[in-house]
């Protein structure tokens, strides 16, 4: 999905899973958290790719970490340089948050799926409420899909800021990549 937004897109904000993997194919210590192992090397490709057409892909500059994945968990602000071994990044940094907030409120369009840590744990949530926030307070038309985003929007209350939310999970996702979908082939 990735590659193919890389024609369509100036900019490519990343969040959670997806930032860690970006940021271990950039040599940084992510700790144990989440990342897609086998997926490192096609991020080394698309930071190549994305600097090549001159686009952005803004990595986290700071990120919130804690020693355990729970609700109850204490939660510490670090610079990505900062991350150690048995760190979990479980949410971008205030830092990060700002400067991905920056970039939508100069967006035109912004398609939005997934949010940027475990937002559903308060002190793991800041970053997607800013982002959150700032997508709804936006002037761009902005389309939202996903499970995990449709619970983010309702968890900030944004969903009247938002132009369109789609509600077609995984779909939503292979329509952004361009594959024909069934009932869309159908319409047309």
């Amino acid at each position: 999905v990735l590659e193919s937004l890389m024609d369509k897109i100036d900019q490519l904000i990343i969040g959670g899973g997806i930032a860690n993997t970006f940021l271990k194919a950039c040599g940084y210590n992510i700790g144990n958290s989440l990342y897609e192992a086998e997926l490192v090397s096609s991020a080394s490709v698309l930071l190549d790719l994305a600097e090549k057409q001159g686009k952005q892909i803004p990595l986290p500059v700071d990120v919130v970490c804690a020693r355990t994945f729970s609700k109850d968990a204490g939660a510490c602000i670090k610079k990505v340089s900062e991350v150690v071994g048995d760190d979990l990044i479980l949410d971008v940094g205030p830092e990060t948050a700002d400067l991905y907030a920056s970039i939508i409120r100069q967006a035109k369009t912004i398609v939005w799926n997934g949010p940027l840590g475990v937002f559903e744990f308060d002190q793991f949530g800041h970053g997607t409420a800013v982002l959150a926030k700032a997508i709804a307070q936006s002037g761009a038309f902005s389309v939202a899909g996903g499970g995990d985003t449709l619970s983010a929007i309702a968890k900030f209350r944004v969903a009247s800021g938002i132009s369109y939310i789609s509600t077609g999970g995984g779909a939503f996702l292979e329509f952004l990549e361009g594959k024909q979908l069934p009932a869309v082939a159908v319409l047309e």
